[in-house]
């Protein structure tokens, strides 16, 4: 592991993914998760969360957690998220490899965790590589301000 890598926390692999924290710790403990515990708390990297991402029961179980997400959301129910006016938007980008996807997702990453206006108003975040298609699905629930700023960063 490189000094200066980004390490995540179970919460934000939740975020990540729409799975909740538990799901989470039970990955952990079934080792489909791997990570290293530092100062009593897990903390992962992004190749810990890739080899996560890459299972097939785990890509099952986001997937499915991804859509009664969007069914929350379009039936009223978001009691995770905090704020007068909340916006979920899908955004289907095409990119030619899989990287490109990556490196954007890192990106998205980095501001759902790092933003002041993500982490109050409870944003969320999700996102998919469809190999076949050359597509990556980004899924974002959020306030006005957390979704127009996401937009930007994916016009660039």
């Amino acid at each position: 592991m490189n000094e200066l890598e980004k390490l995540y926390t179970v919460e934000d692999i939740a975020n990540m993914t729409g799975l909740t924290t538990r799901t989470i710790r039970n990955y952990l403990k079934d080792g489909s998760l791997e990570g290293k515990k530092i100062g009593g708390q897990w903390r992962f990297t992004m190749e810990n969360i890739e080899k996560l991402f890459n299972s097939s029961s785990v890509t099952k179980n986001m997937q499915d957690s991804k859509k009664q997400q969007v069914l929350d959301f379009i039936d009223g129910v978001n009691t995770d998220m905090k704020g007068n006016i909340q916006i979920c938007t899908i955004v289907d980008y095409y990119w030619d490899k899989i990287e490109q996807a990556k490196k954007m997702s890192d990106k998205l990453i980095t501001v759902i965790n790092t933003d002041d206006e993500a982490i109050t108003n409870g944003a969320k975040y999700s996102y998919e590589y469809f190999e076949k298609e050359g597509k990556a699905r980004f899924t974002l629930f959020g306030s006005p301000l957390f979704i127009t700023k996401i937009l930007k960063l994916l016009e660039a």
